[in-house]
């Protein structure tokens, strides 16, 4: 008898044990979920008590999502990094908006789409959108990649989706940085979002590099009618007010990467580039810009990093152009 006492006590005292464990655990999860939404670790407005402003983070696609929401801008450059460079100070300064930098790098369509829709959802009267159309948007079949990492959660309006994924050490990293920023201790971002990648390549130095697939001259974007993301770039676009200002870009690429004429590619570009007008054919103070051509700015090697990403002369002469049109439309002046 004393031998089966001693073995149920013995039970008894592990479960005992494991049930505080346990319960410890359960209670050190609720007060780190509790810390995580006080400090809403990527500043996306669906918590966050604590009056902190803006995060510390260079990856772009968490980033976004705080300056998305930033109620101090009132209009946005959308694009993949073929739109980093535009500064979105020079434009603020040339036509009196308040423009911020969602760029996204390596960004797909479908990712850039999800930004904006973000920035329209928290900015019910934008003032212009710059959109910037590398070669994805001209694929003619869309295909998402199973191994897409984007996180759409962050971007989306469901509280819970975002709460569930704040138990993770990316989200405790982010959290981290932003208490350091509401203690004086780090520096947030710049706000409207702007970074030069001059600082990964030294100035002057052309590094020329093998383009994807869509930048190499004279190869075939693909083999079916339509582009289905600019169809659904224009669905977003046709629900925007008529005083919105819209001015879709082309990027320039190093002249080498351009397709010469009478070749498949360069007639595809053409197809694309008709496409993408269309959605703001009649637009007032809207324009379609096509800045990938062969010029002297292109054919100098000092205005590019690499084949398809230029330096801040060649984004200052856009800016230009850009402004001009959200000014005059499609009357606007392109010297490029």
């Amino acid at each position: 008898m004393a031998l089966l006492t001693s073995t149920s006590d013995e039970s008894d005292g592990w479960a005992r044990c494991l049930t505080a464990c346990l319960g410890t655990i359960g209670i050190g999860a609720l007060l780190l979920l509790a810390l995580m939404v006080a400090v809403d670790p990527y500043d996306t407005g669906k918590f966050g008590w604590l009056g902190i402003d803006g995060v510390d983070d260079q990856n772009t696609h968490t980033a976004s999502a705080s300056r998305a929401r930033d109620a101090q801008f009132d209009s946005a450059i959308v694009g993949s990094s073929t739109a980093q460079m535009l500064h979105p100070a020079e434009l603020s300064r040339a036509t009196g908006l308040r423009f911020v930098q969602l760029y996204l790098t390596g960004g797909s369509p479908r990712q850039q789409l999800t930004v904006l829709d973000s920035f329209l959802r928290h900015h019910q009267r934008p003032g212009a959108l710059v959109i910037v159309t590398d070669p994805l948007w001209c694929v003619h079949q869309r295909v998402d990649d199973p191994n897409d990492r984007f996180p759409y959660w962050l971007y989306d309006d469901s509280s819970l989706a975002y709460a569930v994924r704040l138990l993770s050490w990316p989200a405790i990293q982010r959290a981290s940085r932003r208490i350091s920023i509401g203690l004086g201790w780090r520096k947030r971002d710049e706000p409207n979002g702007y970074f030069s990648y001059e600082a990964f390549w030294h100035r002057g130095e052309f590094r020329p590099v093998s383009p994807p697939r869509d930048f190499v001259p004279g190869a075939p974007v693909g083999g079916r009618d339509g582009f289905p993301e600019i169809m659904r770039l224009d669905a977003v676009i046709k629900q925007l007010p008529a005083n919105v200002a819209v001015v879709l870009v082309v990027p320039p690429t190093f002249h080498a990467a351009v397709a010469k004429p009478g070749m498949p590619a360069a007639a595809e570009r053409d197809a694309c580039n008709a496409a993408l007008q269309r959605i703001v054919a009649g637009r007032a103070r809207s324009n379609f810009i096509n800045y990938r051509i062969e010029n002297a700015l292109t054919r100098n090697p000092d205005n590019f990093a690499d084949l398809i990403h230029y330096r801040p002369s060649i984004a200052s002469k856009m800016a230009e152009g850009i402004a001009d049109s959200i000014r005059l439309g499609e009357a606007a002046k392109i010297d490029f």
